[in-house]
C-alpha cells in the first residue's frame, strides 16, 4: 500500500493554471521512465495477499459461505460507502453553490474515485474466493496453469485476429491468476520458495517481462498511459502476468528482511494494517487536496520531466503525508474487522445463494461505474462511455444502493425472495424508461437501457430457478460454535 500510494503521488502533476485544473500522468512525458511500472504497479500483489486471505478467512466457517461472504464484504464496504457518501454530498454541493472557476471542488470530485477499479473487481473476486479455492484444492497447479492459458488464447484473439471484444475475459484469467497463487502461499508451497528458488521465479518474471516489451510488442509500461495506442492494463494483458511472476518472486525473495523488520515493529504493523483500506481509498483525494491548499500559496510547479521536477518529488511526498494522515485520522472509524458468525437456523436456501450473487453483482457494477466517472456532476445526463455503456454518478448511486439492500435481504428473518424481486422490478423500471426520455438520468443510452433490463430479468429468471430448487433441498442444520482460527502457517 506504501508503494501504491508513492507511486500516484511521484507520478500524478497537478496543472494549476488560470482558467484550467488538470491532472497529468508523468509518465505521458516521461516515456524513459515507464520501466519504473515494473515495481509501482503492484496490484498484482494485492490480489496475492488476497488470496492468501481469503483461504485462511474461508478456513474459519467450515463451509459457511454467506457467513464468509458477509464478514468479508461487511470489511470491504463498510469504509467504502463512507467514501462514496462523503464524496457524493461533497460533489454535489459543489454543483449547487457558485463557486469560482476552475472549481476546485469539482475536480477533487472528478478524480477521487480512481482507486476503484480495483475494489469493484475485488468484491467480485471475494465472492468467487470459495469456489476457486475448491479448485485449487481439486486441480492444484493445473488452475493457475489453466488461468495462463486463458490469457494466452485472449490475447491471440485480441492483438493476433483483431478480436477486441474478447479481451475483456482478461479481467478475469489475470487477474484471479495472482489471486489463485496467494493460495498457494497459504497452503505453505510458495511460503517454501526461498534464496535460489525464489530469486529463479523472480529472473523468470523478468525475463518474460523483458520478452514481452521488445519481442511481443507490448508496452513498456505496466499501467495505462493516457494518450497511448495501447495498455496492458486495458484489457488486461499477458505482460501482466510476466509482471506477476516477477513482483512474487521479488517478494519471496524479500521475505526474510520484511519479517524480520515487522517483528521488530509489530504495534506500528499493526495499526497500519488497521487503516489500509482507508489509506487506499483515500490517498487520491490527498493529492488533490494538497494540490489545493499549496499550489495557491506558490508551491512550486515545474515542468513535469525536468531536473527540478524530479528533485521536488520527494517533497511533493512530505506535503501529501500530512493531509493523507488527517483524511485517515477522519475516516478510520469505518474501517472495520468483523469477528466471524456463522449463519443461524437452517442451512441456506438457493434463493439466498441467488440474492448474494446478484448483490455482489450489483455492487460491483456501481463501484466500477463510479470508477469511471468519479463523483463530479452526480445528476447530469451527459457521462462516461465504456464498452458501449454511457455512465453517469446517478447510475452507480442506484446499483450500489440496490447492491446494499440486497445483500441485506439474504441475512433478512424473510431472505432473499422479496429482495430480489424489488431489485428486478427496479431495473426492469430503469430499464424501459430508458427507451423513452423518462428517467433518462438512470439509464443515458440505449445500451445502458438493455442493460438494466437484461439484469431484471436475468434475476427473476434465477430466482424461479432457485425457488424450484429450494423445494428440492432437505434443510441442514449449520454449526453453532465458530471453528478455531488457524494460525497463518497452518
Amino acid at each position: 500500500m506504501v508503494v501504491v500510494v508513492a507511486g500516484h503521488a511521484i507520478t500524478t502533476t497537478v496543472i494549476w493554471e488560470p482558467g484550467r485544473i488538470a491532472a497529468e500522468n508523468a509518465l505521458s512525458a516521461i516515456p524513459e521512465a515507464h520501466v519504473i511500472t515494473w515495481l509501482l504497479q503492484v496490484m498484482p500483489l494485492l490480489f496475492f495477499v488476497g488470496g492468501f486471505s481469503n483461504a485462511l478467512a474461508w478456513a474459519r466457517y467450515e463451509g459457511d459461505y454467506l457467513a464468509f461472504l458477509r464478514t468479508r464484504l461487511r470489511r470491504l464496504l463498510t469504509p467504502t460507502v463512507a467514501f462514496i457518501v462523503t464524496w457524493l454530498v461533497v460533489a454535489g454541493g459543489a454543483a449547487l453553490l457558485p463557486l469560482p472557476e476552475p472549481n476546485v471542488v469539482a475536480r477533487a470530485a472528478d478524480l477521487a474515485a480512481l482507486p476503484f477499479w480495483f475494489l469493484g473487481l475485488y468484491v467480485v473476486v471475494v465472492a468467487i474466493a470459495p469456489s476457486m479455492l475448491r479448485m485449487h484444492w481439486r486441480l492444484g497447479w493445473w488452475a493457475p496453469t489453466a488461468l495462463v492459458a486463458g490469457a494466452v488464447a485472449v490475447d491471440v484473439l485480441v492483438h493476433g485476429l483483431g478480436w477486441e471484444a474478447t479481451g475483456v475475459a482478461n479481467y478475469a484469467f489475470v487477474w484471479l491468476l495472482p489471486h489463485q497463487l496467494g493460495f498457494f502461499y497459504a497452503d505453505g508451497r510458495l511460503e517454501r520458495l526461498t534464496g535460489a528458488a525464489a530469486g529463479g521465479l523472480a529472473a523468470m518474471g523478468l525475463a518474460g517481462l523483458t520478452v514481452a516489451v521488445t519481442v511481443g510488442g507490448y508496452p513498456m509500461s505496466m499501467v495505462g498511459v493516457p494518450g497511448a495506442d495501447r495498455w496492458n492494463t486495458d484489457p488486461p494483458s499477458l505482460a501482466l502476468i510476466a509482471l506477476t511472476t516477477w513482483l512474487v518472486g521479488l517478494i519471496l525473495l524479500a521475505r526474510p528482511v520484511i519479517e524480520g523488520w515487522a517483528r521488530r515493529r509489530a504495534a506500528q504493523v499493526q495499526r497500519l494494517n488497521a487503516v489500509t483500506l482507508t489509506t487506499y481509498l483515500w490517498h487520491v483525494s490527498a493529492i488533490a487536496l494538497a494540490a489545493a491548499v499549496l499550489y495557491p500559496l506558490g508551491f512550486p510547479r515545474p515542468e513535469t520531466g525536468s531536473p527540478l521536477w524530479w528533485a521536488m518529488r520527494p517533497l511533493w511526498l512530505v506535503a501529501v503525508a500530512p493531509v493523507l494522515v488527517l483524511l485517515v485520522r477522519l475516516f478510520r472509524r469505518f474501517e472495520v474487522h468483523p469477528d466471524h458468525r456463522g449463519t443461524p437456523g437452517v442451512a441456506p436456501l438457493s434463493d439466498q445463494y441467488v440474492t448474494a450473487g446478484f448483490a455482489v453483482a450489483s455492487l460491483a457494477l456501481g463501484i466500477l461505474g463510479f470508477g469511471v466517472t468519479g463523483f463530479d456532476q452526480p445528476a447530469t445526463p451527459v457521462g462516461e462511455t465504456v464498452l458501449a455503456f454511457t455512465l453517469n454518478p446517478l447510475q452507480s448511486v442506484v446499483h450500489v444502493s440496490v447492491g446494499l439492500a440486497l445483500l441485506r435481504s439474504v441475512f433478512a428473518p424473510r431472505p432473499a425472495l422479496f429482495g430480489v424481486i424489488g431489485a428486478s422490478f427496479s431495473y426492469l423500471l430503469l430499464g424501459t424508461a430508458g427507451w423513452s426520455d423518462g428517467l433518462r438520468l438512470f439509464a443515458t443510452n440505449p445500451a445502458v437501457a438493455r442493460l438494466h433490463v437484461g439484469l431484471g430479468t436475468l434475476g427473476l429468471a434465477l430466482l424461479v430457478l432457485a425457488r424450484f430448487g429450494n423445494r428440492r433441498r432437505t434443510s441442514l442444520r449449520l454449526p453453532t460454535v465458530p471453528p478455531p482460527v488457524p494460525r497463518p502457517n497452518e
